[in-house]
């Protein structure tokens, strides 16, 4: 008998391989001949996972990124609030001193007098106008309060230093050995001159006087009272 052999054409793709296996091999015993199928070719990654990958590894670096970012933003935030309580404390410390500090001082440690306001003497032209402290030479001066400091000579008064106070009233020193702050700022408490004799002075001494509104000297001594010191 012939066998007639379908074409390629006919089989298709699938047939041609198959009848090609069949062709190529030992033959059996019913004829047919059988060969071993070939090995599957190794997968190729795709483009598409080239590119997956790509952008996975991407936001895994952006998410790092951002993560220090924020870390950093943090410690700044963080730093800042540190320093803003740190400002706050000293803010309250300085007025919590403030509070505490005497607004008006007495100008000399000691709190002994030689000459009282109003006395008469040959050492003055009129009535005293003020008190005398019999501090000796160098004696610390200090402003008796807050206020701006101005100094000046005076042939009565010798080397001079006063004070002016917030409110006008003006503070006298007088017959100074030399001045320490000679102008600008003062606090009750600041030494800003050191007694002497300069002046019209039988002796070293502080003389201390005191004009309301820069106006004509009052009795220092009532005035101190007002503000809670109390010498003489």
């Amino acid at each position: 008998m012939t066998v007639a052999v379908p074409s390629v054409a006919v089989m298709g793709v699938a047939g041609a391989a198959a009848a090609s296996v069949m062709g190529g091999g030992d033959d059996s015993k019913d004829g047919t001949t059988t060969v071993a199928a070939p090995d599957a070719a190794p997968v190729k990654p795709s483009h598409a996972n080239n590119k997956l990958d790509s952008q996975l590894a991407g936001l895994s670096a952006d998410a790092g990124d951002f993560a220090d970012r924020a870390s950093r933003t943090q410690e700044r935030i963080d730093l800042k609030q540190r320093q803003e309580a740190e400002k706050e404390r000293k803010a309250k410390e300085a007025a919590r001193k403030e509070a505490m500090r005497p607004k008006f001082v007495i100008p000399v440690k000691n709190h002994a007098l030689s000459a009282r306001y109003g006395q008469a003497g040959v050492n003055w032209m009129s009535l005293h106008t003020g008190i005398d402290f019999p501090v000796s030479y160098g004696t610390p001066v200090m402003a008796a309060t807050d206020g701006t400091v101005s100094t000046k000579y005076d042939t009565a008064y010798g080397n001079m230093a006063i004070v002016t106070a917030k409110d006008g009233t003006e503070t006298w020193y007088c017959h100074l050995s030399s001045n320490k702050i000679r102008s600008g700022q003062v606090k009750a408490g600041d030494v800003i001159a050191y007694s002497g004799n300069s002046g019209n002075s039988t002796g070293p001494h502080l003389h201390f006087e005191v004009r309301p509104g820069g106006g004509s000297a009052v009795d220092p001594i009532p005035w101190l009272q007002s503000k809670g010191l109390h010498i003489g």
